[in-house]
C-alpha cells in the first residue's frame, strides 16, 4: 500500500520562520542524545558530576553541549527567592572563582545544569514561615565571578559598564555569544515561535534580502552564493513590523550581534566562511579595533577587550595561516602576525600548527591570559 503523508503544514512554520531550501546531509542522532537535549533545555535540568564537566574552554560543556550550573536548593530562604530572585543563589557559566572554591569544599554536589533559555530554574526549600517543603521557578540570577572571567561583553576591562551588564544579562544571547564552540546547542525554532511573525514573513524576508542583493547592510558582505546565511532583522524586535524602515538584511555574524536579537546559533563552519567571503571581498583589510571587533567571533571577544585596553594593536581577523608552500594550514579567529600570536576557537586547528614559531591560543588558554594576577 503507497503511504500519503501530507507535510504542508510542515513547510508553512518553515516559511514562516523565513528558512530556505538548502542542502545538507542526513546523520541520525542517538535516542540518547535527543533524551539529553530535552532534559537539558527543561528549567529543572539534569544531574551531573564534576569529573564529566568539561571547563577547558572557560565556559562550561558537558559533551559538547554548554550549560550552566545552579543551586535547585535555596534552603530557608526559598520564599524571599520566589518573591525575588535576586535573593536566590547565583548560577553559573564559567570556570569561576566562585565554582572553584565550591569545588575545593566537595560541594559540588549540590548542582544541576541545564541550557534553558528561558531563564527559569526549578527551586525548592523549606519554607521559613511555615516549615513546610516549598517547590517552584525562578529567574535566578547570573554569578558576577563568571561574567568576570569570561570578561563578558567587557564586564572585566571596563568597570562602568559592569552593572548595566549584569543586570541586563540574558541567557539566550549568551548561548549565542559562545555558540560556536559547541556541536549541539538548544534548536532556536522552539524559542522563536514565541515571537510571533507574521504569517507572509517568508515572502517579505526573501524579497527584502533579494532588494538588497543579498549583501548583508552592516559588514556589507555578498551572500548571493550563500543566501542561507543572510537574515532580514526586524530593528525595533517587534516580528510583525515589516514595514521596509524597520527591515535590515545581515549576516547571521551581524545579526546575532545585534541588541535586539534573541537566541541564534552560529555554528563555526558558518563564521569562518562568512569571514572568509570577507577577506575575499577585501572587507578585512581595517585593523582597528572598532573593525576588528565588529568582524570577530564573539566567542573571543572577551579576550580581545581585554587586550585593547590594554594598549595592544588590533588584530587581523580571519587570519590564512600558511607554509612555506603558500598552502593554507589554518584559518584562524584573529592573529598579530608581527609577533606571531594567534586565536583559534576550534583545538583541531590549533593542533594543525607546527609551525613552532606561532603561539596560538584557544579560547580557554585566552581566558587563562585575561585573568592572570
Amino acid at each position: 500500500m503507497k503511504l500519503v503523508v501530507d507535510l504542508s503544514a510542515l513547510w508553512a512554520s518553515v516559511k514562516q520562520m523565513g528558512a530556505e531550501a538548502t542542502d545538507f546531509i542526513l546523520t541520525v542522532r542517538p535516542s540518547g542524545a535527543l533524551q539529553l537535549d530535552t532534559d537539558l533545555s527543561s528549567s529543572g535540568g539534569i544531574d551531573i558530576a564534576l569529573e564529566d564537566i568539561d571547563t577547558d574552554d572557560g565556559v562550561l560543556s558537558y559533551q559538547g553541549r554548554q550549560i550552566l550550573l545552579f543551586i535547585p536548593d535555596q534552603g530557608r530562604k526559598i520564599d524571599e527567592v520566589l518573591i525575588d530572585p535576586m535573593n536566590g543563589r547565583r548560577y553559573h557559566v564559567a570556570d569561576c572563582q566562585t565554582l572553584n572554591d565550591m569545588k575545593q569544599k566537595k560541594r559540588f554536589e549540590r548542582y544541576k545544569a541545564t541550557n534553558n533559555l528561558q531563564g527559569m530554574f526549578q527551586v525548592y526549600g523549606t519554607s521559613y514561615v511555615t516549615g513546610e517543603s516549598v517547590e517552584g521557578e525562578a529567574a535566578l540570577k547570573v554569578c558576577m565571578n563568571c561574567l568576570k572571567f569570561l570578561n563578558y561583553k567587557g564586564y572585566k576591562s571596563n568597570a562602568s559598564a559592569s552593572k548595566k551588564i549584569h543586570t541586563s544579562f540574558d541567557i539566550a544571547q549568551f548561548l549565542s555569544h559562545y555558540s560556536t564552540m559547541f556541536s549541539a546547542m538548544p534548536e532556536r525554532a522552539n524559542f522563536i515561535e514565541k515571537g510571533g511573525y507574521a504569517d507572509n514573513w517568508a515572502e517579505v524576508s526573501a524579497a527584502y534580502r533579494q532588494s538588497k542583493a543579498y549583501s548583508c547592510e552592516q559588514c556589507r558582505v555578498d551572500l548571493s552564493s550563500n543566501k542561507q546565511l543572510l537574515h532580514a532583522h526586524h530593528i525595533n524586535g517587534n516580528k510583525q513590523d515589516n514595514r521596509d524602515q524597520n527591515l535590515m538584511a545581515l549576516c547571521i555574524d551581524c545579526h546575532r550581534k545585534q541588541p535586539m536579537h534573541d537566541y541564534m546559533r552560529v555554528k563555526h563552519k558558518d563564521m569562518t566562511l562568512i569571514n572568509k567571503l570577507r577577506r575575499e571581498q577585501s572587507l578585512l583589510n581595517n585593523e582597528d579595533w572598532v573593525s576588528a571587533l565588529a568582524m570577530a567571533d564573539t566567542s573571543i571577544h572577551g579576550g580581545l577587550l581585554h587586550y585593547q585596553k590594554q594598549g595592544y594593536k588590533a588584530p587581523i581577523v580571519g587570519y590564512e595561516l600558511v607554509n612555506d608552500l603558500g598552502s593554507v594550514v589554518a584559518e584562524l579567529e584573529a592573529a598579530w602576525p608581527e609577533t606571531h600570536i594567534g586565536i583559534a576557537v576550534s583545538h583541531k586547528t590549533k593542533e594543525a600548527i607546527t609551525d613552532k614559531k606561532w603561539q596560538v591560543m584557544t579560547v580557554g588558554e585566552l581566558l587563562t591570559v585575561v585573568n592572570k594576577r
